[in-house]
């Protein structure tokens, strides 16, 4: 049996490595938590902190910081709590003098009653709360420690083989020296650069979020409001509860007007802003707000991909919107002509020219597809289904629905479930 590795097994086995370490930094990095790669020998550790010590400190020295990564041995994975109760995780990396240094992370939101027993506890002068408010702000909260520790498992049996390793769990109060008398070194708050780097942080994560939305991106929406919501937003009243409701009503409000923006008639828009302000009155934490927000963007994404208006021109927009907002009225080529008092013919040839299809057919796609949906998710009669959606002669809707879509209205219900369109996209006569 072969003892060595090869030159290939090892370039490929350092590639490895390096490919694991990339994905483990992106996913941290993703949800706001901070990864250096830093030799022990390092002046500055200013960055490791947000520079909170030196900002609360006349003169902070981190000889205990070097002293400590100076001792870091081989294949360990040590798991760091702060006095400030901010977690860190160092490891040496394989073969090389450099540490990987993850954090600081907040395993639990800093409310305002755990800032104050800090704020106590090291006695800091009461200028000094808000450069200690504007630091957490500034902090990832990851809400999920078992599931950042595994993370750290996974990586330290694939860098160094499992139970080939060691994992430390301590404490940084010994090593951070605080209780000595740091106390005569507080120094003036003066303007906090952390509130402000927090509240252009949000801000740009927001013009982020919009312009995703306005796309229709599901998947950069969402990984945006992931990120938005691990940062701690400062509380703007003793409530926080109904703090973050009044958050997540302006949230609302700036993508209901970039609906808007992108061409969605109001009349479907306001649906859709009313049901997110219900879901936002019945919420009865922070994390269902947060949830909220995942179905504020979720719904808006979709509502701009079905409903954007915004490459068509007025006349054809009003029409559009016109027919989706009642399928029993007077649909027909003369009615809108008659309604947007404009010429039959001239109407008809702007319709097909920036829709792609006459009217009449378009007029009979949106019904039948509203049919699809009644068949599915009510019990009503074909007959009482056919007069909601403008064809009140059962035959003639009978005829189109099968021509539309391959079957009887009759079949369609009986093979289709609430949950689950056997028909989807299986037109056998499209328009």
């Amino acid at each position: 049996m072969q003892n060595t590795l090869s030159k290939k097994d090892l370039s490929e086995q350092e590639l490895s490595q390096k490919t694991v370490l990339s994905f483990v930094q992106n996913l941290l990095k993703n949800n706001r938590i901070p990864v250096q790669f830093v030799s022990p020998s390092c002046e500055n550790f200013a960055q490791m902190d947000y520079g909170l010590r030196t900002a609360i400190l006349h003169d902070y020295k981190p000889d205990a910081i070097h002293a400590f990564l100076g001792t870091l041995k081989d294949k360990t994975i040590c798991h760091l709590k702060d006095i400030f109760q901010c977690s860190y995780s160092i490891l040496r990396l394989p073969d090389s003098d450099m540490l990987m240094v993850c954090g600081p992370v907040l395993f639990e939101e800093m409310r305002s009653s755990h800032l104050n027993e800090i704020i106590t506890r090291l006695q800091l002068p009461p200028d000094l709360s808000t450069v200690l408010q504007g630091y957490y702000l500034r902090l990832a909260s990851f809400p999920a420690p078992a599931l950042y520790y595994s993370l750290f498992l996974t990586l330290g049996n694939f860098l160094f083989g499992e139970n080939e390793y060691e994992t430390i769990y301590q404490d940084l109060n010994d090593m951070d020296n605080w209780y000595e008398s740091y106390s005569h070194q507080y120094q003036s708050a003066g303007n906090s650069m952390m509130n402000i780097e927090m509240i252009e942080m949000r801000y740009a994560l927001e013009a982020q979020m919009l312009e995703a939305v306005f796309l229709g991106n599901e998947a950069k929406s969402m990984a945006l409001v992931s990120k938005l919501s691990s940062l701690t937003l400062p509380h703007r009243m003793p409530d926080e509860l109904r703090d973050c409701k009044d958050y997540t009503i302006a949230f609302n409000t700036l993508f209901r007007k970039k609906a808007e923006e992108a061409g969605v008639h109001p009349i479907h828009i306001d649906l859709c802003s009313n049901q997110h302000v219900q879901l936002i009155e019945q919420a009865t934490s922070k994390e269902q707000c947060y949830a909220v927000w995942s179905r504020i963007v979720l719904n808006y994404c979709r509502l701009i991909r079905k409903h954007t208006l915004k490459d068509y021109s007025l006349l054809t927009q009003k029409i559009i919107t016109y027919i989706n907002s009642d399928l029993t009225a007077d649909l027909s080529l003369k009615a809108m002509s008659d309604w947007l008092n404009v010429n039959a013919s001239y109407l008809s040839t702007l319709f097909k020219k920036e829709v792609g299809i006459p009217l009449t057919d378009f007029v009979n796609r949106q019904r039948i597809e509203q049919a699809k949906k009644l068949l599915i998710v009510t019990e009503l009669p074909m007959k009482l289904i056919a007069q909601q959606c403008g064809i009140p002669d059962i035959y003639y809707f009978s005829r189109l629905f099968k021509k539309r879509t391959g079957v009887t209205p009759k079949l369609y219900r009986e093979h289709a479930t609430r949950e689950h369109d056997p028909y989807h996209n299986k037109d056998v006569n499209t328009y």
